[in-house]
């Protein structure tokens, strides 16, 4: 009895000790092989200048990866290799530039290495005033004004119908207007260049109107337009009695004239 006991108990240790090492080398085969880290994409067109701090990886090489800021002389210097020209240069650019230098040195052999700005600096236009996203924006590839302002969100409605450049040259300000953007908009910006959006210009509309108040203006705008804006004139009001203020002085105008930023239009009483 003991030794039926014995063998039985034998047969199943030999049966485990079979099952274990097949379950373990499905275990391996079923485990995720070890990939690269997804690279981050850079922005391809954006040229590397002093102050800009980008972030370099070398895969596989923690120790010689970094985040440094580009000095004036337009370099960074990393371990090993030392100081590696970047002004001028893209992050695409600038990772082989490194890659290279890496491997001809006899340090690395077929360095992958990646390139992120991680802090824009050196080349970027600003937009403010009424905008959606007003702020810094690297150029990152070449913008228009139009490109630009739409980057930012556009005009608010509380925005004006124009935008005011200011070149970093000091050549003077410029306003376009967003109704014509043919004439202004396809102008190229550069580094420093200011966009800003002016809060909207008004015309004023009150007297027998049945909603007085102010108006946004709009280019080409009559004053008969802006009435019908003010919901047009109440019983008591009459068309052919308007009085309009242009720079605190009173004009001689028609419901047809042409409005201009700021006009104050007034729609006196009947005469019975």
């Amino acid at each position: 009895m003991k030794a039926e006991t014995l063998l039985t108990s034998f047969s199943i240790f030999l049966t485990a000790a079979a099952v274990f090492p097949a379950s373990a080398q499905t275990a391996v085969a079923n485990a995720p092989a070890a990939t690269a880290p997804a690279q981050p994409v850079a922005d391809a067109g954006y040229l590397l200048g002093p102050d800009d701090e980008v972030k370099i990886s070398i895969f596989g090489q923690p120790d010689l990866s970094s985040t440094t800021r580009i000095k004036e002389d337009g370099s960074v210097t990393l371990a090993l290799i030392g100081p590696v020209q970047a002004r001028g240069k893209t992050t695409s650019q600038l990772a082989q530039t490194i890659a290279a230098n890496y491997a001809s040195g006899g340090f690395l052999t077929n360095p992958s290495v990646n390139v992120e700005v991680s802090n824009y600096v050196s080349r970027f236009v600003t937009v403010l005033g009424n905008v959606p996203q007003a702020g810094n924006y690297p150029l990152d590839r070449n913008y228009s004004v139009a490109s630009m302002l739409a980057k930012a969100g556009g005009s608010t409605k509380d925005g004006a119908n124009a935008v005011i450049l200011t070149p970093a040259d000091g050549s003077g300000a410029v306003r376009i207007s967003l109704a014509d953007m043919a004439v202004g908009g396809s102008r190229q910006l550069k580094p420093g260049d200011i966009l800003f959006v002016p809060p909207a210009e008004k015309v004023y509309v009150y007297g027998q109107v049945q909603q007085p108040g102010a108006f946004s203006f709009v280019p080409g705008q009559s004053f008969r337009q802006a009435l019908a804006l003010a919901g047009g004139p109440t019983l008591a009001g009459s068309t052919k009695r308007i009085k309009v203020r242009r720079g605190g002085k009173e004009i001689q105008a028609n419901l047809d004239d042409p409005v201009q930023p700021e006009d104050v239009l007034i729609i006196r009483e009947k005469l019975f």
